[in-house]
């Protein structure tokens, strides 16, 4: 195990100045600058630009320390306990820091770092819901992974929260519900499926249409 320098632990100082500043800056409503950070945070302008040179840096900073306020850690669920459980954490977190959780849903450089891991998310997906469901055609698993993996997001909290007036644990609830429904749902649709539907990679053929060779169809990756 490696020792921390004292150069190591006043970069860590510092960083935690600049990540508190940021909350300060959002709870107060406050436009994010640099100097808005910089001074509510305590440390030099100048430094702060050492340690972030850009917002980018910056916000991909504040994403990591959103995760970890909510015990995340990037193991992604491989099942739909894991799922359930990871709403359940990570929702009622997001009631803690709504203003920084909405500055990273709402600008470019937020949006930045929260696509930073998609294929890894858009993998462990598309793995929870062969583990979940079985064989089944390419574009139905895709279309459902991309269900499950929205339900826990910070845009499936906020949209509860807006709209229904609902906290973290309750919005918790009902995606946790939402999931098992999609999932019990599609496994007795799929049940139904004549086999070829099941191993065939492209869509089921559209009603007076017919279904493509599995040499023409479009290849739906993640």
């Amino acid at each position: 195990m490696t020792t921390p320098t004292l150069s190591d632990a006043r970069a860590e100082l510092v960083r935690q100045r600049v990540l508190d500043g940021v909350a300060k800056v959002l709870d107060r409503g406050e436009l994010l600058t640099f100097a808005s950070v910089a001074a509510a945070g305590g440390v030099p302008e100048r430094t702060l630009y050492r340690h972030f040179p850009t917002r980018e840096a910056l916000l991909a900073a504040v994403f990591d320390a959103a995760n970890a306020r909510i015990g995340f850690e990037g193991e992604l669920p491989q099942d739909a306990s894991g799922l359930r459980e990871l709403v359940r954490r990570a929702f009622p977190g997001f009631d803690t820091m709504a203003p920084v959780i909405r500055e990273l849903m709402t600008t470019p450089e937020g949006r930045l770092a929260r696509l930073a891991s998609k294929p890894a998310r858009q993998r462990a997906a598309l793995a929870l819901v062969r583990r979940e469901l079985g064989e089944t055609d390419r574009a139905r698993a895709r279309r459902i992974a991309a269900i499950l993996q929205l339900l826990t997001t910070a845009a499936a909290w906020q949209t509860l929260r807006d709209y229904w007036d609902m906290d973290g644990e309750e919005a918790a609830e009902a995606s946790a519900l939402a999931i098992d429904l999609l999932l019990d749902g599609a496994g007795r649709a799929r049940e139904q499926l004549p086999r070829e539907q099941l191993t065939r990679r492209g869509s089921p053929a559209r009603r007076g249409r017919p279904a493509k060779s599995p040499r023409s169809a479009r290849k739906d990756g993640p």
